[in-house]
């Protein structure tokens, strides 16, 4: 058990406890929800025994139901027992005089609470999502409400705030995966925090889109982590669902048949941020497909992926800031100047682009160099993809000089059946077999 201070409720078992007294009082009545606790405590956890234990119980249950407006007599005379027999004190005498003064100041204001007037009785509900929503399978249309609301995905897909807000009213499709129990009573099993898989479609409509092919939907892709895809997680209730004027299209649970729902994907409906909120992130994620090609863009938006590349998770905590700005700065120019050199020598720049440019790299007279990728995308599979295009292109005599501490790029060398033909000191040469 963890302790973190003197007050009734300042250790882990209270905390733990106060959940599980919730689920059990909004499922029984007061009676029967205090018999269930008990014998719970005592099949599972502890008794009298452990007296540090016992109190945080007792305690703790006196003090939710008082604040609940549930407190029974019994509850509230068994909890006085104990603070005026001093029981349990022992424990507290181990850690000093100080802890143990501060121990009695807190229990005789406890004391003094519980025979006060009790708060007025009120509603116990769990704040967990209690119901499992729709039924797998399900095609769901649901209404974007982007008035108001900021678009808070410019890093990731740059769009106007005047575009953004045009999509209000508007609606996409999601077809529930599953939903799934995050945490489930002890005492009462029939109480779980439910949560749902969705997939997400691509495509916005103007109207519930009723006659729409299935079979030709694609799915929206969503980027949050290290793993780009459809699939998202969101809260369990059919208020969310109900604001946004929701209408179930069809059930189609054979189109699940091979669906990867593997994803850390997560879009909380009740979550509305200057920085974050979920119509932002499922407008983001509507038309965005990998793309990789010779690039066709500015010098300003290879420098600024450079930059980025550059600067990701490379901050030197021993220089000053003025420092580090200067260090990535003669970096970058050097970066700048490989890249113009080849370019001036007649190679080709190519780039990937996921809502924007993300990546580039160059390929000259076979040697594949300068390969960069924003670092947020960098662990999802963009530089492989990238690579494997410029070696497709590139012709047999294709070569890349990977620096010999860069374990990733060795790695995916080895992915693409690049093998070794000589080594230096600081590099290592992969080429075509």
């Amino acid at each position: 058990m963890g302790t973190w201070n003197t007050s009734i409720t300042g250790n882990d078992t209270a905390k733990d406890l106060y959940i599980e007294y919730t689920a059990a009082f909004y499922k029984f009545d007061v009676e029967e929800a205090l018999q269930r606790i008990d014998n719970y405590i005592r099949s599972e956890m502890f008794d009298e025994s452990d007296e540090e234990e016992w109190c945080n119980y007792i305690y703790s249950l006196a003090d939710f139901m008082w604040k609940k407006g549930i407190l029974t007599d019994s509850v509230r005379n068994k909890a006085l027992e104990m603070i005026d027999s001093g029981f349990g004190l022992a424990l507290w005498q181990e850690a000093g005089q100080k802890t143990l003064d501060s121990r009695k100041k807190k229990l005789a204001e406890f004391k003094e609470k519980l025979l006060s007037p009790q708060l007025p009785k009120k509603k116990i509900k769990p704040n967990v999502h209690t119901e499992r929503i729709f039924d797998d399978g399900d095609i769901i249309a649901v209404q974007l409400q982007t008035v108001g609301k900021p678009y808070t995905e410019q890093k990731s897909k740059p769009i106007s705030e005047e575009d953004f807000h045009n999509f209000d009213g508007k609606y996409v499709l999601m077809q529930l995966v599953n939903c799934y129990a995050s945490w489930t009573s002890s005492i009462v099993p029939e109480v779980k925090d439910y949560w749902a898989c969705f997939r997400l479609f691509d495509g916005i409509y103007d109207t519930v889109p009723n006659d729409v092919d299935l079979l030709s939907l694609k799915d929206a892709l969503i980027h949050q982590g290290q793993r780009i895809s459809s699939i998202f997680t969101c809260e369990s209730n059919m208020f969310y669902f109900k604001r946004r004027n929701y209408k179930v299209i069809c059930n189609r649970k054979d189109l699940l048949s091979g669906l990867d729902t593997n994803s850390n994907n997560s879009i909380f409906w009740g979550i509305n941020k200057p920085w974050s909120n979920p119509d932002s992130q499922i407008v983001a994620a509507m038309g965005t497909q990998i793309i990789i090609g010779e690039f066709s863009g500015t010098t300003e938006q290879v420098e600024h992926i450079c930059r980025y590349v550059n600067r990701y998770g490379r901050f030197d905590y021993s220089l000053s800031r003025e420092e580090n700005e200067a260090r990535y700065i003669t970096e970058e120019k050097i970066i700048a100047e490989k890249i113009n050199k080849v370019i001036s020598s007649g190679g080709k720049l190519y780039s990937i682009s996921f809502g924007r440019e993300i990546g580039i790299v160059t390929v000259h007279n076979g040697h594949i160099d300068n390969l960069y990728i924003e670092g947020k995308y960098q662990r999802n599979g963009f530089g492989t993809r990238l690579l494997e295009y410029v070696l497709s292109i590139a012709g047999k005599q294709t070569y890349i000089d990977v620096p010999v501490l860069n374990k990733e790029l060795l790695h995916i060398c080895d992915k693409l059946g690049l093998v070794k033909t000589k080594q230096t000191e600081h590099t290592v040469r992969m080429v075509r077999p």
